[in-house]
Parts: C-alpha cells; structure tokens; sequence
C-alpha cells in the first residue's frame, strides 16, 4: 500500500493558498483560483490518505473553503458575462442620448454652451434641419431648449440635436 507523507498534503494546501493570492494580483480569468481549488482539495485527500489526526475534519472544512471559492470565481466570471454587451455608462460615451439644456445659443457653426448630466458642454448643433435656407442664416437653438447628445466632436465639443418633431416643434430659431 502506498502511503503518503503528511508534508506533500500540506505543500499542496500553501499551494492553493498561494494559487488564490496570486488571482488577486495577476489577470488569469480565475484559471489560478481554479487550480488552487484543486490543489486545496488534493493537499486534503493527501493528508486524509496520510492518517493525520483530524483529517477529516480539515478536509470538510477545505471541502467549505474550495466551493466558496469556486461560487465568488463563478460568480464574478457571470456578472462579467453578462455586463459584456451593455453600454458604457461613463465617459463621453456614456453621455450620448442624454437630454439636456440650452444655456446659450447654439448653431451648426457657432459654438454654445448646454447643460448636461450638471455640467456645462460646449456644444454645436449636429446638422441643420431640411427646412435650412442659406439665405435665412445659420439655424441657432435658443436658450432654454431642450437638446439631446448625438455625439463628440474635435477637442470635446459635444454635437446635439433639438429634441421636437421635424417640422412643428423644431426648437431652432432663425435669425431676422
């Protein structure tokens, strides 16, 4: 009969430790917690199968350890799957399709300010409306129109639309 010494059981237990320590610090898409989950559990039948007192004890209480672990790694690898194909929520990016306010006039040239998320952006209109006569001037959102984010320019100028039907309540005023 093979018998196992009782130093190889706990070499694998500091293995495994080790194995977690190392996932905290290193990107391993939990490929080190799950050898150290392995190896917790191996350093356990080791010692079970070395005839250590309480043996079996350590081995359910590593058996409890080794699944707790294993639920955060699976846990944690799920929440990232699913949070994969969500948007951004910070940054520019997060910003496009917010409504905002016009706190000065705004046109497709010349550049105003608007309100979004509590901080003032620099902001050109998008595009001109299809109803756009040169001849008429640059189309201006007023002040205290609603805009939304379509997206960012140059040097962070926010590009916005007016938020209405085309048409009936465009919110662009028209000089003269």
């Amino acid at each position: 009969m093979l018998v196992i010494p009782p130093t190889i059981g706990v070499i694998l237990i500091l293995i495994g430790i080790a194995l977690f320590i190392a996932d905290l610090h290193v990107i391993s898409h939990g490929l080190l917690t799950a050898g150290g989950i392995v190896t917790l559990l191996a350093g356990g039948l080791a010692l079970l199968g070395a005839g250590v007192p309480y043996s079996g004890l350590l081995l359910g209480v590593l058996v409890v350890v080794a699944m707790l672990m294993g639920g955060v790694l699976f846990g944690l690898l799920g929440s990232l799957r699913s949070s994969k194909g969500s948007p951004a929520l910070t940054g520019k990016e997060g910003m496009i399709g917010e409504v905002g306010t016009a706190r000065s006039p705004v046109g497709v040239n010349s550049s105003g300010w608007v309100f979004v998320h509590g901080e003032l952006w620099q902001a050109v209109l998008a595009f001109a409306p299809e109803e756009t006569d040169p001849r008429d001037g640059e189309p201006m959102i007023g002040v205290g129109h609603k805009v939304r984010v379509v997206g960012f320019g140059e040097g962070g100028v926010m590009h916005i639309v007016p938020i209405g039907l085309p048409g009936r309540d465009w919110d662009v005023d028209w000089p003269g």
